[in-house]
């Protein structure tokens, strides 16, 4: 076995005195050996920036010329990570809708009595009440469904709000809006409503590009105003109708 000690360039020891200033360190994952700056020419100006710039790293020459099936493994790992990650985003965001259904209608007033009257339930499933007394506890508990591959049941869902989306190529359709939102938003084609705005009667060839209200269901509208689902350069805002322009306009 090789000395942990020792450069894998020369085979010659790193005085543990000298290492901070004489060696470097391998950034790779499954790596950290450390090297003669002088056997892999790091010089002081590259040394300095490396040390002064998170965003720099050294790499020795076997981790930078992994094999492809290496490096994939590495991918799919980070990928695995990346969906328990979203994983659990989806599960705290399914809470938070419920705790949204359960106490979105009740003022915010007797909320804040009830909590401070021991509106938590304690030992028995009682909390107090507003009259001071305590009462059994109800279980209101909400779910919102988030499976995005099922279709076989029809669903009616709320549709309140709309955004507006663009600038897009006239050639864009609604068609592929929608493809591309299921397919960052994991949800089902079937609940994204999406609608090209421009006039019946208008020549595509003549425009310079094109714009979209598009809505989804109101548990999950606010994720339309997420920046990486996006193309750079895509403005998304709320959509307000005509109509209502006029109205607040007088």
């Amino acid at each position: 076995m090789a000395d942990n000690n020792n450069c894998p360039k020369c085979k010659k020891s790193i005085a543990a005195k000298e290492a901070a200033a004489t060696s470097i360190g391998c950034s790779g994952e499954d790596c950290r050996r450390r090297f003669h700056r002088t056997c892999v020419n790091i010089d002081d100006a590259v040394f300095e920036a490396i040390q002064k710039n998170p965003m720099i790293s050294f790499h020795c020459d076997e981790c930078k010329n992994q094999s492809p099936r290496a490096f994939a493994a590495k991918l799919h790992t980070i990928e695995e990570k990346v969906n328990k990650v979203c994983n659990g985003v989806n599960q705290i965001q399914g809470r938070m809708y419920q705790q949204y259904f359960q106490f979105g209608n009740q003022p915010l007033q007797a909320l804040g009595a009830a909590a401070a009257a021991g509106g938590v339930a304690g030992a028995g499933g009682l909390g107090g009440g507003l009259d001071g007394k305590k009462h059994p506890q109800q279980n209101n508990l909400i779910v919102v469904g988030n499976n995005c591959n099922s279709d076989r049941l029809q669903v009616v869902c709320d549709y309140g709000r709309w955004v507006q989306v663009g600038k897009f190529a006239t050639n864009t359709s609604e068609e592929d809006v929608i493809d591309h939102l299921a397919e960052e938003l994991k949800i089902n084609k079937n609940l994204v409503k999406c609608t090209k705005l421009v006039k019946n009667d208008a020549n595509l060839s003549q425009l310079s590009y094109c714009k979209f209200k598009i809505s989804i269901p109101d548990y999950r509208f606010n994720e339309l105003f997420n920046e990486a689902i996006w193309p750079s350069g895509v403005m998304v805002s709320p959509f307000t109708p005509r109509s209502q322009l006029n109205q607040n306009r007088l």
